[in-house]
């Protein structure tokens, strides 16, 4: 080594300048921190926050009230599954005049309610016979208009039975009655709905054909209509099933008789005498008298049968 050089040591301890060097990041992190914490803490921040917040409520409110504007809240279900837009509001039995069979006569209390101001149906099983009359009420519920395009009876089991056997009872009727719009005779082989048809003229289909109709329903409208059912030939049990058109899809639904059961309609036994007995008041008899009294006769089916042999209405039986 030369002489005129001096020895310098080497240790591993840090130099001044070293440690200056190995902290100024850790500075900078340092003044870096605190110029986040005065921008989160700055009035200018928050209030740019409180601004986004209340534009990100409103846009929900304002975006809820166009869905429930174009279709109400309640209503979006209907718009998934068109399945729902037609509601049944009404589904009742108006038949008041013709015949009824009943099925179960328990204690022979028949004519005893027959008398009485009581339902004399209450309690019993009580099927129309050759027609019935119901009426039906209909409401729309999606936001677009539904078209029903077809309603058809579906029979259990695909026919009708053997006519039912029972007690009869007839209430004739007291003048003409209102004209049915639709008719449809269930135990034909083809049952369909038609028109009723006017001053002796066929019926024609109603929802096919070359005059072919069909009714429509705008939101909550409500549309009522009745159909008049025949029977000639059988016991027949059936439900209805409407084909319908909302939103651009086609969907059906099943449209059943009062309390949710199948409509039921019996034609009548060919013999009379097949009937346990049969009850009918004076206008369906020749009473002697002028004034006609309120009350009710009683045959049995035979007797019936037997007084009515000759095709003409026989006097009311003598009490």
């Amino acid at each position: 080594m030369p002489p005129n050089r001096r020895a310098v040591r080497r240790t591993g301890a840090l130099t001044r300048a070293s440690v200056r060097r190995g902290r100024e990041p850790r500075a900078a992190q340092a003044e870096e921190a605190p110029g986040r914490l005065r921008y989160l803490t700055s009035p200018t921040a928050w209030l740019v926050g409180i601004l986004l917040t209340v534009a990100t409520v409103t846009f929900q409110d304002l975006l809820a009230a166009s869905v429930k504007t174009i279709l109400p809240l309640d209503r979006v279900p209907d718009r998934l599954s068109p399945q729902n837009a037609i509601d049944v509001v009404e589904v009742r039995d108006v038949k008041d005049t013709g015949w009824y069979v009943v099925r179960d006569d328990a204690g022979g209390q028949l004519l005893k309610a027959l008398h009485s101001d009581t339902s004399w149906r209450q309690g019993r099983r009580v099927v129309d016979v050759r027609d019935a009359e119901w009426m039906i009420t209909l409401q729309g519920r999606a936001a677009q208009q539904v078209r029903i395009t077809d309603i058809v009876p579906e029979l259990e089991g695909g026919s009708c039975k053997a006519p039912l056997g029972g007690s009869l009872v007839h209430f004739p009727s007291q003048g003409v009655t209102g004209v049915i719009p639709l008719e449809v005779a269930v135990d034909s082989p083809r049952p369909r709905l038609k028109a009723y048809g006017k001053d002796g003229k066929a019926a024609e289909p109603f929802f096919t054909g070359p005059q072919a109709k069909h009714i429509t329903l705008n939101q909550n409208e409500t549309e009522a209509f009745l159909i008049h059912a025949t029977s000639e030939k059988g016991y027949c049990r059936w439900r209805y099933r409407v084909h319908y058109e909302v939103g651009g899809t086609t969907a059906e639904m099943t449209l059943s008789g009062p309390h949710g059961r199948p409509f039921e309609l019996t034609g009548e036994l060919r013999d009379t005498s097949g009937y346990r007995n049969v009850y009918f008041p004076p206008l369906a008899c020749v009473y002697p008298g002028s004034h006609m009294p309120d009350r009710w006769y009683e045959q049995t089916g035979a007797e019936y049968a037997r007084d009515r042999r000759s095709g003409k209405v026989p006097p009311c039986p003598k009490s």
